[in-house]
């Protein structure tokens, strides 16, 4: 920190926001559970938690601490770990504070609040309809206090803690400031995970150091993973990675169920630093593909087994390269990048978001090129979006985010990849999953880019999107109470019933949408819902309204028995 201690140098800017994760992820479970809704979507601090590690994995990069690096990295890190609503917020609070700090040496009380009032008109810019009440209500109150106060502080130490009085403050003004957070007696998540980055900035200038964010590994021995299956793919393929920090072994698990997906054969080794997969499939670039938002590739390679006829297995200690024959050709990967002969450039490609294995099924039935994982718990980050758009070699991609959680991170994917003559980015703002498959239905591949906009908006409007979850905790919406465990009916945002017989709710909340005046009704079971008792309450439905067309996918989804469309 500098002598004078009225400023701050590039090197308290860094530590001071590393404090402030820190202190933001001691929290985050309670963050979580500032749920204006009893639904389990509680994840606004595991998307603001998200944000702010990828900025501190982009400041331990860093080799020479100067302003322009610090705020460059911070910046670059909150952007690309923004996950959800709140995590795009918080990002670009800290992209507009940047902006204003990143040419100066030292940052001065006053422009540190030059740069929080910069940060309220970015962040505020992100959202179509800024709410009282929110994240957004504490940046603009913080920026007008700064303001007001800035020649009250003699130094930082001093004005750092009266922010943090503040934030806390506003904090709570914020229960009185929104009806539904007064209904469910809590303050806004977002709001108060600001807060907490604030206290982090302030402690730090007491001489709090940060500590490590790194969760410690339970195991330097390599964990091996099988999935043994039937050989019916056609390409061996293989490749070695160098995992990305960060990467645990609770994410490779994730990967192999996503390779799992589309092929056989599957093995893994990894350890610490490299993992390598063997894998039967008949699309290696889409291996290559999802291992690449896991680490950087060092080796692959892709045998045709029907011409070949060879079988491979991968030794169980990561420190051996791949062995082979003469006639094995290496992919060369520069900049993450697969040195494969260019595909043909289609007119139109897609990007979804799906929340269960059952809806990625019918996606890739429907044509999509690249699917994230994400839902109303585990919204994609901007980095994962912005890697699948990257990765559809189209002159049009549509993005499906399907759900209002998501589709801010969208939106910000969408303008950091350069779009050109050559490549045009729409995000469409699908809320639902069923908006998205509605969509996805109504477009057809000879028809223009107007054209199929206009299909797919109208599909939109068409469409009803029900969901039915169970409730996480007691809580008021509107004249409903509810209570732990309920199952809840709601169509869009709205609750139109709720109880604790899911069938009777089901049916009596597709009575109070008035499900008879409707063609078409889609069932999707969840992954806690066997097909057996899906079958069941489709024939349940199909009794109580013989007039509606009715039909039963597997979903998948975590958290929500089902999802219906109504068409």
């Amino acid at each position: 920190m500098s002598e004078n201690p009225a400023v701050i140098d590039s090197v308290f800017l860094k530590n001071g926001f590393r404090k402030g994760a820190e202190i933001l992820i001691a929290h985050r479970d309670e963050i979580n559970a500032l749920n204006v809704f009893p639904v389990p979507d509680g994840d606004t601090g595991h998307n603001m938690s998200a944000c702010v590690l990828e900025a501190c994995r982009e400041l331990d990069k860093i080799k020479f601490d100067s302003m322009k690096t610090v705020t460059e990295a911070i910046k670059t890190g909150t952007l690309m770990g923004a996950r959800g609503n709140s995590g795009v917020i918080l990002s670009q609070i800290f992209s507009g504070f940047c902006e204003v700090v990143s040419k100066e040496n030292e940052i001065t009380i006053e422009k540190f609040v030059f740069g929080l009032e910069k940060a309220d008109v970015v962040s505020k810019s992100a959202v179509m309809k800024p709410v009282a009440g929110t994240i957004l209500t504490l940046i603009e109150d913080l920026a007008k206090y700064g303001k007001r106060h800035i020649a009250d502080f003699s130094s930082f130490q001093l004005f750092l803690g009266s922010l943090t009085k503040r934030s806390f403050q506003v904090v709570e003004m914020t229960r009185e400031m929104m009806p539904k957070l007064k209904q469910a007696g809590v303050v806004d998540a977002g709001a108060k995970g600001l807060a907490y980055i604030i206290e982090g900035f302030y402690r730090y200038s007491l001489g709090e150091e940060p500590g490590k964010l790194e969760q410690v590994s339970q195991s330097q021995e390599p964990i091996v993973m099988i999935t043994p299956e039937e050989l019916k793919y056609k390409y061996c393929t293989e490749f070695m990675l160098r995992r990305y920090p960060g990467v645990e072994n609770g994410f490779i698990r994730g990967f192999q169920e996503n390779l799992g997906e589309i092929g056989d054969s599957l093995v893994l080794v990894n350890n610490e630093t490299l993992l390598k997969g063997h894998i039967h499939t008949d699309h290696p670039g889409q291996v290559f593909e999802i291992a690449l938002k896991f680490g950087e590739l060092l080796k692959v390679k892709v045998d045709n087994m029907k011409e070949q006829h060879e079988s491979v297995v991968i030794s169980a200690s990561v420190g051996d390269d791949f062995s082979g024959e003469n006639n094995e050709t290496d992919l060369i990967t520069k900049n993450n990048a697969i040195a494969y002969p260019n595909p043909e450039i289609k007119d139109f490609g897609f990007v979804a978001v799906s929340p269960g294995k059952g809806i990625s099924r019918i996606f890739k039935e429907m044509n999509v090129d690249q699917i994230v994982s994400g839902g109303q718990t585990m919204n994609p980050s901007t980095a994962d979006i912005t890697k699948a758009i990257e990765a559809v070699v189209a002159k049009n991609v549509f993005v499906f985010p399907n759900n209002p959680n998501i589709i801010l991170a969208a939106e910000s994917a969408s303008k950091i990849i350069d779009q050109s003559e050559d490549k045009k980015i729409t995000v469409i703002h699908t809320r639902s999953v069923q908006e998205g498959i509605a969509s996805l239905i109504s477009f057809v591949e000879s028809n223009d880019y107007d054209a199929n906009m206009k299909n797919m908006k109208m599909a939109i409007e068409e469409t009803v999107s029900i969901s039915v979850t169970t409730a996480v905790r007691n809580s008021e919406i509107g004249e409903h109470s509810i209570e732990f465990g309920e199952y809840l009916f709601f169509c869009g945002k709205d609750l139109k019933m709720h109880g604790n017989e899911l069938k009777e709710v089901i049916l009596k909340g597709l009575k109070e949408v008035s499900a008879g005046d409707f063609e078409i009704l889609t069932l999707y079971y969840g992954e806690d819902i066997s097909e057996e008792e899906a079958v069941k309450m489709e024939s349940s439905i199909a009794e109580l309204f013989p007039e509606l067309e009715t039909s039963l996918q597997y979903g998948g989804q975590l958290y929500y028995p089902y999802y219906i469309s109504l068409e």
